[in-house]
Protein backbone atom coordinates (compact mmCIF):
# COMPACT_ATOMS: atom_id res chain seq x y z
CA UNK A 1 0.00 0.00 0.00
CA UNK A 2 0.80 3.89 -0.69
CA UNK A 3 0.86 5.72 2.58
CA UNK A 4 1.28 8.94 0.58
CA UNK A 5 -0.49 10.82 -1.65
CA UNK A 6 0.74 10.43 -5.70
CA UNK A 7 1.45 14.05 -5.49
CA UNK A 8 3.84 14.29 -1.87
CA UNK A 9 5.64 10.99 -3.21
CA UNK A 10 6.47 12.63 -6.50
CA UNK A 11 8.09 15.61 -4.57
CA UNK A 12 9.64 13.57 -2.54
CA UNK A 13 11.32 11.34 -5.51
CA UNK A 14 11.95 14.75 -7.43
CA UNK A 15 13.77 16.23 -4.49
CA UNK A 16 16.20 13.00 -3.91
CA UNK A 17 16.56 13.21 -7.56
CA UNK A 18 18.47 16.13 -7.90
CA UNK A 19 20.34 14.80 -5.40
CA UNK A 20 21.50 11.59 -6.87
CA UNK A 21 21.97 13.10 -9.94
CA UNK A 22 25.50 12.35 -10.17
CA UNK A 23 24.75 8.58 -10.43
CA UNK A 24 23.75 9.64 -14.27
CA UNK A 25 20.33 7.39 -13.82
CA UNK A 26 18.21 9.75 -15.66
CA UNK A 27 18.59 11.50 -19.10
CA UNK A 28 15.27 13.73 -18.95
CA UNK A 29 13.10 14.08 -15.78
CA UNK A 30 9.65 15.47 -17.05
CA UNK A 31 8.91 17.23 -13.83
CA UNK A 32 5.93 19.11 -15.16
CA UNK A 33 3.73 16.71 -16.79
CA UNK A 34 4.56 14.10 -13.83
CA UNK A 35 3.20 17.02 -11.32
CA UNK A 36 -0.50 17.22 -13.87
CA UNK A 37 -0.24 13.21 -13.86
CA UNK A 38 0.33 12.58 -10.29
CA UNK A 39 -2.55 15.92 -9.45
CA UNK A 40 -5.12 14.17 -11.34
CA UNK A 41 -4.05 10.60 -9.99
CA UNK A 42 -4.82 12.08 -6.36
CA UNK A 43 -8.01 14.00 -7.71
CA UNK A 44 -9.33 10.52 -8.62
CA UNK A 45 -7.91 8.99 -5.49
CA UNK A 46 -9.64 11.92 -3.57
CA UNK A 47 -13.32 11.47 -5.02
CA UNK A 48 -13.00 7.58 -4.45
CA UNK A 49 -12.81 6.47 -8.19
CA UNK A 50 -12.08 3.20 -8.52
CA UNK A 51 -8.56 2.72 -9.10
CA UNK A 52 -6.94 2.32 -12.39
CA UNK A 53 -4.18 -0.56 -12.22
CA UNK A 54 -1.25 1.59 -11.99
CA UNK A 55 -2.61 4.54 -10.54
CA UNK A 56 -0.31 7.41 -9.17
CA UNK A 57 2.69 4.76 -9.47
CA UNK A 58 6.02 6.60 -10.91
CA UNK A 59 7.58 4.81 -13.50
CA UNK A 60 11.13 5.64 -15.44
CA UNK A 61 11.06 4.51 -19.45
CA UNK A 62 14.64 3.78 -21.20
CA UNK A 63 15.35 5.98 -23.85
CA UNK A 64 14.86 4.21 -26.59
CA UNK A 65 10.89 4.33 -25.84
CA UNK A 66 8.48 6.75 -27.68
CA UNK A 67 7.06 9.39 -24.97
CA UNK A 68 5.26 12.31 -26.33
CA UNK A 69 7.40 15.28 -26.20
CA UNK A 70 10.66 13.64 -24.51
CA UNK A 71 13.45 13.22 -25.78
CA UNK A 72 13.72 10.09 -28.11
CA UNK A 73 17.69 9.51 -28.90
CA UNK A 74 18.37 6.00 -27.85
CA UNK A 75 21.50 7.19 -26.22
CA UNK A 76 22.66 8.01 -29.96
CA UNK A 77 24.55 11.54 -30.15
CA UNK A 78 23.67 11.11 -33.86
CA UNK A 79 19.98 11.34 -32.88
CA UNK A 80 20.56 14.59 -30.29
CA UNK A 81 17.70 16.71 -30.24
CA UNK A 82 15.00 14.43 -32.08
CA UNK A 83 11.72 14.35 -30.00
CA UNK A 84 8.88 11.47 -30.29
CA UNK A 85 6.02 13.10 -31.69
CA UNK A 86 3.77 9.97 -30.25
CA UNK A 87 3.87 7.66 -27.35
CA UNK A 88 4.84 3.95 -28.21
CA UNK A 89 1.72 1.67 -27.48
CA UNK A 90 3.70 0.60 -24.13
CA UNK A 91 3.56 3.92 -23.23
CA UNK A 92 -0.40 4.96 -24.18
CA UNK A 93 -1.10 1.56 -22.27
CA UNK A 94 1.16 2.70 -19.01
CA UNK A 95 -0.97 5.93 -19.23
CA UNK A 96 -4.06 4.60 -19.56
CA UNK A 97 -3.75 2.62 -16.13
CA UNK A 98 -2.74 5.86 -14.26
CA UNK A 99 1.12 5.66 -14.37
CA UNK A 100 3.08 8.87 -13.60
CA UNK A 101 5.70 9.22 -16.26
CA UNK A 102 8.12 10.40 -13.99
CA UNK A 103 11.27 10.30 -16.22
CA UNK A 104 13.56 9.18 -19.17
CA UNK A 105 16.32 6.58 -17.71
CA UNK A 106 20.16 6.39 -18.92
CA UNK A 107 21.36 3.79 -21.31
CA UNK A 108 23.93 2.25 -23.13
CA UNK A 109 24.58 3.92 -26.77
CA UNK A 110 22.16 2.46 -29.02
CA UNK A 111 21.64 0.17 -26.65
CA UNK A 112 24.34 -2.28 -27.66
CA UNK A 113 26.62 -2.39 -25.26
CA UNK A 114 25.74 -4.09 -21.20
CA UNK A 115 28.83 -1.78 -19.75
CA UNK A 116 26.42 1.15 -18.09
CA UNK A 117 27.70 4.00 -19.43
CA UNK A 118 25.81 6.40 -21.90
CA UNK A 119 26.43 9.05 -24.17
CA UNK A 120 26.84 11.60 -20.61
CA UNK A 121 28.89 9.02 -18.74
CA UNK A 122 29.25 6.25 -16.44
CA UNK A 123 25.75 4.95 -15.05
CA UNK A 124 26.35 4.03 -11.42
CA UNK A 125 25.39 1.69 -9.02
CA UNK A 126 23.19 3.08 -5.87
CA UNK A 127 25.29 0.65 -3.29
CA UNK A 128 28.43 1.79 -4.91
CA UNK A 129 29.09 4.65 -7.30
CA UNK A 130 32.76 3.28 -8.45
CA UNK A 131 30.50 0.58 -10.10
CA UNK A 132 28.35 0.26 -12.97
CA UNK A 133 24.70 -0.70 -12.81
CA UNK A 134 25.52 -2.94 -16.07
CA UNK A 135 23.29 -2.36 -19.36
CA UNK A 136 21.92 -1.22 -21.76
CA UNK A 137 19.02 -0.76 -19.19
CA UNK A 138 21.19 0.50 -16.55
CA UNK A 139 19.52 3.11 -15.83
CA UNK A 140 16.22 1.90 -15.09
CA UNK A 141 17.59 -0.55 -12.68
CA UNK A 142 19.74 1.88 -11.01
CA UNK A 143 16.23 4.04 -10.08
CA UNK A 144 14.55 1.38 -8.90
CA UNK A 145 17.44 0.08 -6.55
CA UNK A 146 17.53 4.01 -5.78
CA UNK A 147 14.12 4.59 -4.64
CA UNK A 148 13.35 6.80 -7.53
CA UNK A 149 10.62 5.47 -9.41
CA UNK A 150 8.15 2.70 -8.19
CA UNK A 151 8.15 0.94 -11.79
CA UNK A 152 10.47 0.91 -14.95
CA UNK A 153 10.40 -0.48 -18.69
CA UNK A 154 13.57 -1.00 -20.50
CA UNK A 155 14.34 -3.22 -23.34
CA UNK A 156 15.90 -6.87 -23.77
CA UNK A 157 18.13 -7.82 -26.76
CA UNK A 158 20.58 -10.30 -25.33
CA UNK A 159 19.98 -9.60 -21.42
CA UNK A 160 19.50 -5.88 -21.42
CA UNK A 161 16.39 -5.66 -18.07
CA UNK A 162 17.80 -9.35 -17.08
CA UNK A 163 21.85 -7.97 -16.54
CA UNK A 164 21.33 -4.84 -14.32
CA UNK A 165 18.66 -6.20 -12.38
CA UNK A 166 20.62 -8.51 -11.60
CA UNK A 167 23.81 -6.23 -10.64
CA UNK A 168 21.35 -3.69 -9.12
CA UNK A 169 18.90 -5.96 -6.97
CA UNK A 170 16.00 -5.62 -8.48
CA UNK A 171 13.60 -8.00 -10.55
CA UNK A 172 13.32 -7.63 -14.71
CA UNK A 173 11.46 -10.11 -17.02
CA UNK A 174 12.31 -10.21 -20.74
CA UNK A 175 8.63 -11.58 -22.27
CA UNK A 176 7.86 -14.18 -24.21
CA UNK A 177 9.01 -12.94 -28.02
CA UNK A 178 5.70 -10.74 -29.31
CA UNK A 179 3.97 -10.45 -26.22
CA UNK A 180 4.62 -6.96 -25.95
CA UNK A 181 4.65 -5.14 -28.62
CA UNK A 182 8.11 -3.32 -29.55
CA UNK A 183 6.39 -0.60 -31.99
CA UNK A 184 7.73 2.77 -31.17
CA UNK A 185 10.89 1.29 -29.56
CA UNK A 186 14.06 2.32 -31.42
CA UNK A 187 15.50 -1.55 -32.16
CA UNK A 188 18.83 -3.13 -32.46
CA UNK A 189 17.45 -6.47 -34.34
CA UNK A 190 13.70 -7.48 -34.43
CA UNK A 191 14.15 -10.81 -33.66
CA UNK A 192 15.74 -9.92 -30.59
CA UNK A 193 14.24 -7.17 -29.35
CA UNK A 194 12.00 -7.20 -26.51
CA UNK A 195 10.74 -4.49 -23.89
CA UNK A 196 10.71 -5.79 -20.20
CA UNK A 197 8.74 -4.70 -16.99
CA UNK A 198 11.63 -3.54 -14.41
CA UNK A 199 10.73 -3.11 -10.52
CA UNK A 200 11.44 -4.00 -7.08
CA UNK A 201 9.04 -7.20 -6.58
CA UNK A 202 7.91 -9.67 -8.85
CA UNK A 203 4.66 -8.84 -7.77
CA UNK A 204 4.90 -5.43 -9.74
CA UNK A 205 6.25 -7.22 -12.85
CA UNK A 206 2.92 -9.32 -13.17
CA UNK A 207 0.83 -6.22 -12.68
CA UNK A 208 2.78 -4.21 -15.25
CA UNK A 209 2.80 -7.07 -17.91
CA UNK A 210 -1.08 -7.22 -17.48
CA UNK A 211 -0.90 -3.69 -18.69
CA UNK A 212 1.25 -3.70 -21.24
CA UNK A 213 1.52 -7.42 -22.72
CA UNK A 214 -1.44 -7.03 -25.11
CA UNK A 215 -1.68 -7.90 -28.72
CA UNK A 216 -1.27 -5.25 -30.77
CA UNK A 217 -2.98 -5.52 -33.86
CA UNK A 218 -0.88 -2.74 -35.85
CA UNK A 219 3.04 -4.44 -35.72
CA UNK A 220 3.58 -7.82 -37.76
CA UNK A 221 5.76 -9.09 -34.72
CA UNK A 222 3.03 -8.85 -32.09
CA UNK A 223 1.50 -12.27 -31.02
CA UNK A 224 -1.49 -12.52 -29.12
CA UNK A 225 -0.66 -15.49 -26.87
CA UNK A 226 -4.52 -15.33 -25.01
CA UNK A 227 -4.93 -17.23 -22.25
CA UNK A 228 -1.65 -19.34 -22.43
CA UNK A 229 -0.31 -19.29 -18.64
CA UNK A 230 -0.27 -20.90 -15.81
CA UNK A 231 -2.07 -17.71 -13.45
CA UNK A 232 -1.02 -15.24 -11.07
CA UNK A 233 2.16 -15.33 -9.53
CA UNK A 234 1.97 -16.52 -5.89
CA UNK A 235 3.52 -16.20 -2.50
CA UNK A 236 3.61 -18.02 1.13
CA UNK A 237 5.21 -21.32 1.63
CA UNK A 238 2.03 -23.74 1.69
CA UNK A 239 1.42 -22.02 -1.70
CA UNK A 240 5.13 -22.89 -2.80
CA UNK A 241 4.86 -26.86 -1.77
CA UNK A 242 1.59 -26.89 -3.48
CA UNK A 243 3.15 -25.46 -7.02
CA UNK A 244 6.21 -27.27 -6.67
CA UNK A 245 5.53 -30.54 -5.01
CA UNK A 246 6.90 -33.15 -8.08
CA UNK A 247 7.82 -30.18 -10.09
CA UNK A 248 10.73 -31.50 -12.49
CA UNK A 249 12.52 -27.86 -12.57
CA UNK A 250 16.13 -27.79 -14.34
CA UNK A 251 18.98 -25.97 -13.10
CA UNK A 252 22.09 -25.03 -14.61
CA UNK A 253 25.55 -26.72 -14.81
CA UNK A 254 28.72 -26.75 -16.44
CA UNK A 255 29.25 -22.63 -16.56
CA UNK A 256 32.69 -23.15 -14.66
CA UNK A 257 34.43 -21.41 -17.96
CA UNK A 258 32.55 -17.98 -16.97
CA UNK A 259 34.35 -17.77 -13.74
CA UNK A 260 31.55 -17.28 -11.61
CA UNK A 261 31.85 -15.07 -8.53
CA UNK A 262 31.94 -16.59 -5.49
CA UNK A 263 28.87 -14.79 -4.77
CA UNK A 264 27.40 -15.89 -7.05
CA UNK A 265 28.04 -19.43 -6.79
CA UNK A 266 26.43 -18.41 -3.32
CA UNK A 267 23.54 -17.23 -4.18
CA UNK A 268 22.80 -19.97 -6.67
CA UNK A 269 23.31 -22.73 -4.52
CA UNK A 270 21.02 -21.09 -1.72
CA UNK A 271 18.12 -21.25 -4.39
CA UNK A 272 18.43 -24.17 -5.40
CA UNK A 273 18.15 -25.49 -1.57
CA UNK A 274 15.27 -23.17 -1.06
CA UNK A 275 13.74 -25.02 -4.10
CA UNK A 276 14.40 -28.77 -3.34
CA UNK A 277 12.98 -27.62 0.06
CA UNK A 278 9.50 -26.53 -1.63
CA UNK A 279 9.97 -30.56 -3.12
CA UNK A 280 11.03 -29.48 -6.28
CA UNK A 281 12.91 -32.22 -8.17
CA UNK A 282 16.14 -30.75 -9.77
CA UNK A 283 17.13 -31.88 -12.79
CA UNK A 284 21.10 -30.99 -13.46
CA UNK A 285 21.56 -29.33 -17.09
CA UNK A 286 24.63 -29.38 -18.65
CA UNK A 287 25.29 -25.89 -20.69
CA UNK A 288 28.44 -26.92 -21.84
CA UNK A 289 27.13 -28.38 -25.31
CA UNK A 290 25.02 -25.43 -25.83
CA UNK A 291 28.13 -23.54 -26.75
CA UNK A 292 26.66 -20.30 -24.93
CA UNK A 293 29.55 -18.07 -25.34
CA UNK A 294 29.43 -18.98 -29.13
CA UNK A 295 25.70 -18.02 -29.03
CA UNK A 296 26.27 -14.90 -27.17
CA UNK A 297 28.66 -14.07 -30.16
CA UNK A 298 26.38 -14.85 -33.03
CA UNK A 299 23.81 -13.31 -31.93
CA UNK A 300 25.38 -10.26 -31.01
CA UNK A 301 27.45 -10.31 -34.52
CA UNK A 302 23.68 -10.57 -35.94
CA UNK A 303 22.31 -7.37 -34.00
CA UNK A 304 25.61 -5.31 -34.84
CA UNK A 305 24.95 -6.10 -38.35
CA UNK A 306 21.54 -4.97 -38.69
CA UNK A 307 22.09 -1.96 -36.35
CA UNK A 308 24.65 -0.98 -39.56
CA UNK A 309 21.82 -1.15 -41.82
CA UNK A 310 19.86 0.64 -39.64
CA UNK A 311 22.52 3.49 -39.21
CA UNK A 312 24.12 2.95 -42.50
CA UNK A 313 23.30 6.26 -43.72
CA UNK A 314 24.34 8.35 -41.17
CA UNK A 315 27.54 6.34 -40.76
CA UNK A 316 28.57 7.64 -44.28
CA UNK A 317 27.17 11.12 -44.28
CA UNK A 318 27.84 11.87 -40.18
CA UNK A 319 30.61 9.61 -39.00
CA UNK A 320 31.96 11.92 -36.47
CA UNK A 321 27.86 11.29 -34.39
CA UNK A 322 29.21 8.02 -33.71
CA UNK A 323 31.45 7.26 -30.84
CA UNK A 324 34.91 5.02 -31.69
CA UNK A 325 33.39 2.27 -30.27
CA UNK A 326 30.03 2.63 -31.77
CA UNK A 327 31.69 2.69 -35.07
CA UNK A 328 33.80 -0.25 -34.42
CA UNK A 329 30.66 -2.17 -33.55
CA UNK A 330 28.85 -1.30 -37.04
CA UNK A 331 31.73 -1.53 -39.27
CA UNK A 332 31.94 -4.96 -37.95
CA UNK A 333 28.50 -5.74 -38.63
CA UNK A 334 29.12 -4.01 -42.06
CA UNK A 335 32.01 -6.44 -42.95
CA UNK A 336 29.76 -9.43 -42.46
CA UNK A 337 28.92 -11.56 -45.34
CA UNK A 338 26.13 -13.59 -46.86
CA UNK A 339 28.15 -16.95 -46.21
CA UNK A 340 28.74 -15.59 -42.23
CA UNK A 341 25.46 -13.78 -41.88
CA UNK A 342 24.19 -17.87 -42.38
CA UNK A 343 26.86 -19.18 -40.43
CA UNK A 344 25.70 -16.98 -37.15
CA UNK A 345 21.59 -18.12 -37.85
CA UNK A 346 22.46 -21.62 -38.03
CA UNK A 347 24.38 -21.12 -34.17
CA UNK A 348 21.20 -19.58 -32.78
CA UNK A 349 18.72 -22.25 -34.21
CA UNK A 350 20.61 -24.62 -32.85
CA UNK A 351 21.24 -23.38 -29.72
CA UNK A 352 17.48 -22.81 -29.81
CA UNK A 353 16.54 -26.83 -30.99
CA UNK A 354 19.25 -28.21 -28.67
CA UNK A 355 17.83 -26.24 -25.50
CA UNK A 356 14.09 -27.09 -26.30
CA UNK A 357 15.29 -30.58 -26.83
CA UNK A 358 17.13 -30.79 -23.82
CA UNK A 359 14.28 -28.99 -21.56
CA UNK A 360 10.95 -30.12 -23.02
CA UNK A 361 9.55 -32.56 -19.81
CA UNK A 362 10.88 -29.62 -17.18
CA UNK A 363 8.51 -27.36 -16.04
CA UNK A 364 11.13 -23.99 -15.65
CA UNK A 365 14.62 -23.96 -15.53
CA UNK A 366 16.88 -21.86 -13.63
CA UNK A 367 20.28 -20.39 -13.66
CA UNK A 368 22.54 -17.43 -12.46
CA UNK A 369 21.59 -14.15 -14.51
CA UNK A 370 25.23 -13.20 -15.02
CA UNK A 371 28.05 -15.10 -13.64
CA UNK A 372 29.45 -11.62 -12.32
CA UNK A 373 28.52 -8.90 -9.24
CA UNK A 374 28.90 -5.01 -10.46
CA UNK A 375 32.16 -4.26 -11.75
CA UNK A 376 34.04 -1.23 -11.17
CA UNK A 377 33.70 1.94 -13.93
CA UNK A 378 37.48 2.08 -14.01
CA UNK A 379 37.84 -1.28 -14.91
CA UNK A 380 37.22 -3.71 -18.29
CA UNK A 381 33.73 -4.74 -18.46
CA UNK A 382 33.32 -8.89 -18.11
CA UNK A 383 33.21 -10.41 -22.00
CA UNK A 384 30.89 -13.18 -20.06
CA UNK A 385 28.15 -10.99 -19.08
CA UNK A 386 25.23 -11.94 -21.48
CA UNK A 387 26.90 -15.66 -21.44
CA UNK A 388 23.72 -16.57 -19.68
CA UNK A 389 20.84 -14.57 -20.66
CA UNK A 390 21.84 -14.98 -24.27
CA UNK A 391 19.88 -18.65 -23.22
CA UNK A 392 16.42 -17.14 -23.34
CA UNK A 393 17.08 -14.50 -26.24
CA UNK A 394 17.78 -17.53 -28.59
CA UNK A 395 15.33 -19.85 -27.52
CA UNK A 396 12.64 -16.82 -27.83
CA UNK A 397 11.31 -17.83 -24.32
CA UNK A 398 10.46 -16.12 -20.91
CA UNK A 399 12.81 -15.44 -18.27
CA UNK A 400 12.86 -13.15 -15.40
CA UNK A 401 15.79 -12.41 -12.97
CA UNK A 402 15.20 -12.52 -9.04
CA UNK A 403 17.64 -11.40 -6.67
CA UNK A 404 19.31 -14.38 -4.84
CA UNK A 405 19.73 -14.67 -1.13
CA UNK A 406 22.97 -13.35 -0.09
CA UNK A 407 24.87 -12.85 3.12
CA UNK A 408 24.38 -8.93 4.18
CA UNK A 409 26.98 -6.88 2.70
CA UNK A 410 27.27 -8.59 -0.10
CA UNK A 411 26.77 -7.47 -3.73
CA UNK A 412 23.17 -8.49 -5.07
CA UNK A 413 23.51 -11.40 -7.49
CA UNK A 414 20.21 -12.61 -9.86
CA UNK A 415 18.84 -16.08 -10.47
CA UNK A 416 17.33 -16.14 -13.91
CA UNK A 417 14.22 -18.37 -14.01
CA UNK A 418 13.32 -19.55 -17.66
CA UNK A 419 9.86 -21.16 -19.06
CA UNK A 420 8.35 -22.63 -21.89
CA UNK A 421 7.35 -20.04 -24.84
CA UNK A 422 4.29 -18.31 -23.48
CA UNK A 423 4.56 -18.84 -20.13
CA UNK A 424 5.59 -15.50 -18.65
CA UNK A 425 2.78 -16.27 -15.77
CA UNK A 426 4.67 -19.84 -14.85
CA UNK A 427 8.12 -17.46 -14.72
CA UNK A 428 6.71 -15.00 -12.51
CA UNK A 429 4.86 -17.63 -10.18
CA UNK A 430 8.36 -19.49 -9.73
CA UNK A 431 9.98 -16.05 -9.34
CA UNK A 432 7.92 -14.82 -7.17
CA UNK A 433 8.33 -17.51 -4.69
CA UNK A 434 11.97 -17.43 -4.86
CA UNK A 435 11.64 -13.17 -4.12
CA UNK A 436 10.22 -13.70 -0.57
Amino acid sequence: MIAAGPVERLEAVLERTSALASLGLFSHVAAAEARRAAQESEDRLVRRVTPRPLEGLLVGLKGNIAVRGWPYEGGLSARAGQTADQDAPVVARLREAGAVLFGQTAMDEGALAAEGVSSAGPIRLPLDPARSTGGSSGGSAGALAAGLCDLALGTDTIGSVRIPAALCGVTALKPSFGRVSTRGVLPVHPRFDHVGPMARRVSDLAMMLKVIGQHDPHHALSIDYGAQGDGEPIDGSRAADRLLAGRRIGYGIGFDDLAPADAVIEGYNAALARLRGWGAELVPIDLRPLDLRRTRRAVFALCEHEMWRTHREGLETRPEAYSPRLRALLDYGASLTAERLLDLEARVVEMQFTWEARVADLYACVTPTAPVVAFEHAGRPPDTLADLTVIATAAAVPAASVPCPVPSGTLPVGLQVIAPRGEDARVLALAALLDR
